[in-house]
C-alpha cells in the first residue's frame, strides 16, 4: 500500500479556506507521524510494504481529518472569513508593490546594473572631457 496522498488533502484544505500556514502544519506533521509509525514497525521486524500498510491504518481516514479542520473557523484564513475587505486590501496591497518591482529587480540584476551604471557614469565622464577640450579650444583660438 503506498504513502498516503498528502498532495490531494492539502489542495482541498487550501479550496476549502484553511490558511496556507494550518496545511502546512497539518501536512508535515502527519508525514512526519506516518514515518514514525512505519520506522515503529520497521523496528518491530516488519518488512517495509507491511510497516506502511499499518502506519496508513493507523493514520485513519484523511477524510476525516479533512473534515475536521473545516470545521473549525480559527483556522480558515482572514481572506475566507472576510472576503470583502480582501476585495479592497489585495489590489490596494498590489498596487504599493508595484513600485517596489524595479527595485526587487535591480537588487536581482545588481551586477548588471552596476555594469550598466559604470558604462553610463564612463560615458558621461568622456562626454564632459570632450565638451571641456571643444570649449578650451575654442576659447584659446
Amino acid at each position: 500500500m503506498p504513502r498516503p496522498n498528502l498532495s490531494v488533502l492539502r489542495t482541498e484544505l487550501l479550496h476549502s479556506g484553511i490558511s496556507a500556514g494550518h496545511v502546512y502544519r497539518a501536512i508535515t506533521e502527519l508525514d512526519e507521524h506516518f514515518e514514525d509509525l512505519v520506522s515503529e514497525g520497521l523496528d518491530d521486524g516488519r518488512d517495509r510494504l507491511v510497516a506502511e500498510r499499518m502506519a496508513v491504518e493507523a493514520l485513519g481516514d484523511l477524510a476525516a481529518v479533512s473534515e475536521a479542520m473545516r470545521q473549525q473557523p480559527e483556522l480558515k484564513s482572514w481572506a475566507w472569513r472576510h472576503p470583502r475587505v480582501a476585495m479592497v486590501i489585495y489590489p490596494l496591497a498590489c498596487i504599493a508593490a508595484l513600485p517596489a518591482a524595479p527595485l526587487i529587480a535591480g537588487i536581482q540584476n545588481a551586477s548588471h546594473v552596476i555594469r550598466w551604471a559604470a558604462c553610463l557614469l564612463i560615458g558621461g565622464f568622456v562626454t564632459a572631457l570632450m565638451f571641456l577640450l571643444l570649449q578650451l579650444t575654442i576659447t584659446l583660438t
